[in-house]
């Protein structure tokens, strides 16, 4: 069969499906417009969405880097200013005040105009975008109002906001102060029972062969110590003086309402001191430099409550005078009493004080009791000082029922009076009237050993000397001499922290108490009020970088704020050069595309009789400055 014939169909050119997608008006008019230049609004997940979120939420890092500052300050608190970090962090703080406010601006800023470009898009008020395109910084915040003489809900809002730059550079420099440890704690304190039991009967018994060289070489050292080591809280071998609590009571310095009165040590004041020596204290670890002490003492001392009188004796009747007295120093000192001391008394008992001298004879009657105090110490180091004094009841640590040296009043008066003498005077066959250091001390106490009086046969006159200060001087001497009797060993430097010392006499007694250590160390220590400051400006940078970022992602326009170029792309008096512009083109694009433009401001209706302002290219408006100043514009 001859096909050839046959006709067949030509294939055909294009299907059906295709010939509608041809004639679809949308699919033509989309590449009209693609080939116009045409773009859709920005998408949520497009490539420049996603790239203005990176850049805008990196702006945060600098408010996450306070915010770790902040809380490594927190956690820092306390630490030693030379251990790390603390150093480290001193050295961020000195650079602080510069760097925040600039990381402050650069959010806030990006804030300030994302807010305006979303808000812009979804509808604002004029006054609202100007306030948020103008307050770009601390002063353009407080100005902004004035210029504009008009306010809004945003206005104080504004303010606030940039008020947070300064506070929070100025927070991130102060948030750190360095002070001393107050890291205190409970730690072990002994100290010398003032009422310790005394070492000998007398000069003459065996004990006093042994002690005695020792106590007159303390005492001596007490009387010659230089005047200042006499006004200090310490005697030259560290031991801590005991104020006399009643030259406090007798003054009108008043007390709290615990009967404490304040001690005050300073350069220019000194306090009247029970004794020339101090009372040796010790702790756990021997008052180590690198650490501060607090403990309370109490303790007691004897009290001289004087009369003095004044008269004129020979020196036959002064030897007679003192040949009937109970001690005397074979010189010009003699002690005696009225009623005889019993070891069991328990009321303060007269004693009778007589120097003589060619010019007045002092007499002086004095009541000898025993006070009781109770003593508040701080020790920096080894250096203490009496802090507080306040006078108690008898305390019931006192190992003696009595009060004040009665049961031993034999052996210490015995040995007291002649401690004043020279080696020259304790030589035999020496007579001569002359003063012991002793009478010396109560008219010059600042070198006893070499004053006038002490080697002159005319004695030493004490007339001038008033009743307050011979007691207060007579009672230093009196509690100077009964430490160097009882403990002569430890108040010349031996005392360690231990229960008791035995010499071979008698054991010294100590008392406990429990005080506080805290080390010698400048720490640093948070401060409060800016730390919190620091927290809210950090926290609100960091709440306005990622606000910023949010609201940039939403945004679907271009970007055209902060630009001039967006606001005359459609204006009649910008002549622009021919080509295709686009409604949704960035105005950083436009900006480039016709950087060459020249603008101003000028009169865009020149040949009329009276002009119009606008913005406009130089062939469109004629300056202002080609003007008559005085053509008049609408």
């Amino acid at each position: 069969m001859d096909y050839s014939s046959v006709k067949t169909r030509d294939p055909p050119q294009d299907g059906v499906s295709d010939r509608l997608i041809k004639e679809d008006p949308s699919r033509q008019t989309t590449t009209l417009l693609k080939d116009e230049g045409a773009r859709l609004p920005k998408r949520l997940g497009s490539a420049d969405a996603i790239l203005q979120f990176v850049l805008d939420i990196s702006l945060t890092v600098p408010a996450v880097c306070f915010l770790t500052y902040g809380f490594m300050v927190l956690c820092n608190n306390g630490v030693p200013v030379n251990q790390n970090p603390v150093p480290a962090l001193h050295m961020a703080a000195k650079y602080s005040p510069t760097l925040f406010p600039i990381a402050f601006s650069a959010i806030a800023t990006n804030l300030l105009k994302a807010t305006a470009a979303w808000r812009l898009e979804k509808g604002i008020t004029i006054l609202s975008l100007e306030y948020l395109l103008k307050c770009r910084n601390v002063f353009s915040a407080v100005t902004a109002p004035l210029s504009l003489q008009a306010v809004n809900l945003i206005t104080p809002l504004l303010i606030v906001l940039w008020a947070l730059s300064p506070l929070g550079g100025q927070a991130a420099l102060r948030v750190m102060d360095t002070v001393p440890s107050t890291a205190a704690e409970s730690w072990p304190f002994e100290y010398l029972e003032f009422m310790s039991p005394f070492r000998h009967s007398g000069a003459g018994s065996s004990a006093g062969y042994v002690v005695m060289p020792s106590i007159q070489a303390a005492f001596a050292a007490a009387l010659s110590s230089p005047m200042d080591a006499k006004t200090k809280s310490q005697d030259l071998f560290g031991n801590i003086k005991i104020p006399m609590v009643e030259h406090y009571q007798q003054s009108s310095q008043a007390s709290d309402l615990d009967g404490w009165y304040e001690v005050n040590t300073g350069p220019n004041t000194s306090p009247i001191w029970s004794s020339l020596i101090g009372l040796p204290a010790t702790s756990l670890d021997g008052f180590s430099p690198g650490s501060n002490y607090s403990f309370k003492m109490e303790t007691s001392y004897m009290s001289a409550n004087c009369s003095t009188q004044h008269k004129l004796m020979s020196f036959n009747e002064w030897g007679q005078y003192r040949d009937s007295s109970i001690f005397h120093n074979k010189r010009n000192l003699a002690l005696q009493y009225w009623v005889f001391p019993l070891a069991w008394a328990t009321e303060p008992f007269p004693l009778i004080f007589t120097s003589w001298s060619m010019a007045q004879t002092t007499n002086a009657t004095c009541i000898l009791s025993q006070v009781y105090a109770e003593v508040d110490v701080g020790c920096h180091g080894s250096v203490c000082a009496p802090s507080r004094i306040r006078r108690i009841p008898k305390s019931e640590r006192d190992c003696y029922p009595y009060r004040g040296p009665a049961g031993v009043f034999f052996a210490y008066f015995e040995t007291f009076v002649p401690s004043g003498l020279s080696l020259y005077d304790l030589q035999e066959r020496q007579i001569k009237p002359f003063a012991s250091a002793i009478e010396t001390y109560f008219t010059d106490p600042s070198a006893p050993f070499s004053a006038p009086g002490i080697s002159s046969w005319n004695g030493t006159d004490m007339s001038s000397i008033g009743d307050v200060v011979f007691s207060q001087r007579f009672s230093q001497l009196l509690n100077t001499f009964w430490l160097a009797s009882v403990a002569s060993r430890n108040v010349t430097g031996a005392f360690n922290f231990h229960d008791e010392f035995d010499d071979g006499t008698y054991r010294i007694i100590t008392q406990k108490a429990t005080g506080t250590r805290t080390p010698d160390l400048l720490v640093m220590r948070v401060n409060g009020a800016w730390l919190s400051v620091l927290f809210v400006a950090s926290v609100t940078m960091l709440a306005a970088g990622i606000s910023a970022a949010i609201l940039g992602c939403l945004r679907r326009g271009p970007d055209v704020l902060d630009y001039s170029t967006f606001f005359f792309r459609d204006s009649p008096y910008v002549h622009m050069p021919p080509g295709k512009y686009r409604s949704m083109e960035d105005a950083s694009d436009q900006v480039r595309r016709i950087r060459d433009i020249r603008v101003c401001i000028g009169d865009v209706d020149h040949t009329g009789n009276v002009g119009r302002l606008a913005f406009g290219s130089v062939d469109a408006a004629v300056s202002l400055r080609a003007q008559k100043a005085e053509r008049y514009y609408v």
